[in-house]
């Protein structure tokens, strides 16, 4: 019988993933978070323009009560002694060691970034990690060899697809939706009216935990959990994280 399946995918490892958290298991929602272990406890401040984070200011030269010609949020990434237990029970996936774009990265710096965090992440969990996803939503081509050598078996971007088909090449795999899209409960109703009937379908949401914190009428708080609680009502639906509905769905193998 074919299923269809849910899952969010979030970036960055950051303390409003706590929040997230708890609506996610509420809803009995799942969902991956893609994590920079180079990065663990760092502080930022992610000015935005409209419904998007468009440039990043160190804490230490910050000063959020001064006037700003961008509004910004706490863009605070979770001490490294305190993620195991921030994200118990979900599924971990690598989003480079240090977040550096790897279509502007040599080979060499390619496999160190992903290889390392790979490594360093399934460690700290006890978890293999085998997702991915590209930092800027770059789909750099040529990052597979590396991905593969790290034992990748799949990679986000954040490119939207246009349809719900699991991805001919799991290496590219596309979005549903961005949360932030002004569609995201059209996409919603297009999936839940759509019959799995030669091919499981999957919906995969992307976000920000800062990004609901911008408070915009396409990104804030009540959006996030109206999506949670939309999805959950619908018992022929499966959520779950994307390495989950990957593994159901049957690939990638390897």
């Amino acid at each position: 019988m074919r299923k269809k399946y849910f899952a969010w995918s979030f970036d960055d490892g950051l303390e409003q993933d706590k929040r997230i958290i708890e609506t996610l298991r509420q809803y009995g929602m799942g969902a991956t978070f893609h994590l920079n272990s180079g990065l663990f406890g760092d502080k930022t401040y992610e000015g935005r323009i409209g419904n998007l984070g468009m440039t990043e200011k160190p804490a230490a030269r910050f000063d959020p009560a001064a006037r700003h010609l961008l509004p910004y949020v706490p863009h605070f990434r979770i001490p490294e002694d305190e993620v195991c237990q921030v994200y118990k029970g979900f599924e971990i996936a690598s989003h480079t060691r240090t977040h550096v774009n790897l279509a502007r990265c040599s080979e060499e710096e390619r496999r160190t970034q992903i290889g390392d965090d790979v490594a360093a992440l399934s460690k700290k969990f006890g978890q293999q990690v085998i997702g991915f996803a590209y930092p800027y939503g770059t789909d750099a081509k040529q990052s597979a060899a590396a991905l593969k050598a790290a034992g990748v078996r799949y990679a986000r971007t954040a490119h939207t697809e246009g349809g719900f088909r699991f991805p001919q090449d799991p290496l590219r795999t596309n979005l549903s939706c961005w949360h932030i899209s002004s569609k995201t409960f059209q996409r919603l109703e297009q999936f839940f009216a759509a019959e799995p009937e030669d091919d499981d379908l999957f919906f995969l949401m992307f976000a920000h935990g800062y990004e609901f914190d911008f408070g915009t009428k396409e990104s804030n708080w009540d959006k996030f959990e109206r999506i949670c609680e939309t999805v959950a009502a619908h018992d022929d639906v499966v959520c779950c994280s994307m390495g989950e509905a990957f593994r159901l769905h049957g690939y990638p193998h390897g």
